[in-house]
Order: C-alpha cells, then structure tokens, then sequence
C-alpha cells in the first residue's frame, strides 16, 4: 500500500483510490500501475530504470515486457485525461521518465517513525506458512518469524501437509521451499497460481534455495513469486523479504499461462551442476 497521494501539476494521483485525476476528470489505474505513476512521477524529469522499477514496484524480478505492458497501458490511460502535460517517454536502454514543464511536485507525506510503524504492522499482522524439507532449516525460519513478532507462523514438510493447513487457515505469505523432492515445491506455486488449492490465487509467495540459479529466478518471474531467501536464512534478509511481501500487490496473468509454466527446470539445472562438477 502506498503511503502518499501525489500532486504533479495539474494531475493528482490518488493512492487511496488509485485513480488519476485532472481537473473534474479521473481515471482509475489499479493498484500497480498507480505504484508504476507514483515512483515515475516522484521521480519527474529523471530516468529510471527497469531495475528501479522492478524493485520499487514490483518488489521482485519481473521481465522486461512485464514493464512495457503496463508501461503501454498506463500511457493511454494518462492520454485519456489530457493529450499534453505529462508525458511518459522511453529512454533507450536506459529506461524511462515521466516529463512535465514547469512542474510543481507536492506529496501528502507519512512521517518516517509513521512509515515504520506502518511496516512493522504490516509484518507482525502476517500469517506465514513455511514449506520447508529440512528440519533445521524450518526450526530456523519459525525462530526467526517469532523474533519479527509475526502474528502466526506455521511450518510444515511436505506440500500435502501445506495443502492441509492452507485448508484450515487464511494466510497472508507462503514461504516454499524450491529444494522439496520432484520440485514439489515449484509445483506447489504453481497449484496455488492455478486455483488449485485452497489458498487465494494472489497469496504473497517466497521461495528458499541454497543458490541463485538463472533458472529459478526466471519461474519466479513466471509464477510472480515475490523473492527468493537464500539458505542459510539470514534475520536481516528475512526482514527485507517480509517488508516487500507485505507492499506487493500481486497482478494475476491468465491461467493458462502458469498451466504453461514447466515445473521440472530447476532439478535439470541442478543435475547439469553435479555433472559437470
């Protein structure tokens, strides 16, 4: 959720509606690309990068026709309110910026100690399920939850036990284990994603690997997991992990294309490694 409404010249981007307003004209934008507005434009006649975007607006890796989509559709929606003023332009590799002449720039502000305590609600008011094969590795990530004061944590073994308590309890975050045999836990993603099990389709999604892999950063841009946590756990890492999960809003892409999502990547890749090694 953002914590300012923004005023850029004659156009004021309401966050708490998130709409765009000109004069007696409004738009609405939804919840990402009122976030893709607010930074382009708090950041006024300055280029930004894909790579500010990814981590200021989406909170995760997120691909580069990601950005141009919603990029695209934010343009014309802009365009609907008025055809000059603000303009959004993109900057060859480089990036992007949103332009306007003689601008005045004023933000209905949340004092810092505000701003924190709004995140750390937003944590302690979470309910995380751990996914997560190895014993230590879960007894570790309960410790550390229950050290941010996080309101219920729950860990499990195995997908069919996630399956279970997912069943039985609304959470707010998934952390799911990438190392679970077969890929159960790529598939597990993949199952919620697809409405297949009990849990909101959105859910906030963390995955946990022992390495950075290509290949499983590209299925978490595929199946909009919001970060990967690198084992073994760090508290300060977590910590980041769960600020970004609590802000992100999650845009669903059709079905089909996470049906379409190969599951089996990860294993492939980590076979080649002990080959080759």
């Amino acid at each position: 959720m953002l914590e300012k409404s923004l005023v850029v010249g004659e156009f004021h981007i309401d966050t708490s509606q998130n709409s765009l307003i000109h004069g007696s004209r409004k738009v609405y934008l939804g919840p990402l690309r009122t976030s893709l507005l607010h930074f382009l434009c708090k950041n006024v006649n300055t280029v930004v990068t894909r790579e500010d975007l990814a981590q200021h607006v989406w909170g995760r890796l997120v691909t580069d026709h990601t950005i141009n989509q919603h990029i695209s559709q934010l343009r014309k929606s802009v365009g609907t309110l008025s055809l000059h003023g603000l303009n959004i332009s993109t900057i060859p590799k480089r990036g992007y910026i949103a332009r306007m002449e003689g601008l005045t720039v004023s933000e209905n502000t949340v004092s810092p100690m505000a701003q924190g305590e709004i995140i750390t609600n937003a944590i302690t008011n979470m309910k995380v399920l751990i996914v997560e094969g190895s014993a230590e590795g879960r007894i570790q990530l309960i410790d550390q939850l229950e050290a941010l004061n996080v309101s219920y944590v729950e860990g499990v073994a195995t997908t069919l036990e996630a399956e279970r308590s997912i069943a039985l309890q609304d959470f707010d975050l998934i952390i799911v284990d990438a190392l679970l045999p077969e890929c159960s836990g790529i598939e597990l993603i993949k199952s919620i994603r697809t409405g297949q099990t009990s849990a909101s389709a959105d859910i906030s999604i963390l995955n946990s690997h022992n390495d950075v892999q290509r290949e499983l950063l590209g299925l978490n841009s595929l199946l909009d997991v919001q970060g990967l946590l690198l084992k073994p756990f760090e508290s300060n890492r977590l910590k980041q992990m769960l600020m970004v999960a609590s802000k992100s809003n999650v845009v669903l892409k059709p079905q089909a294309a996470y049906e379409l999502v190969p599951t089996n990547v990860v294993a492939t890749a980590e076979l080649k490694i002990a080959v080759n090694s």
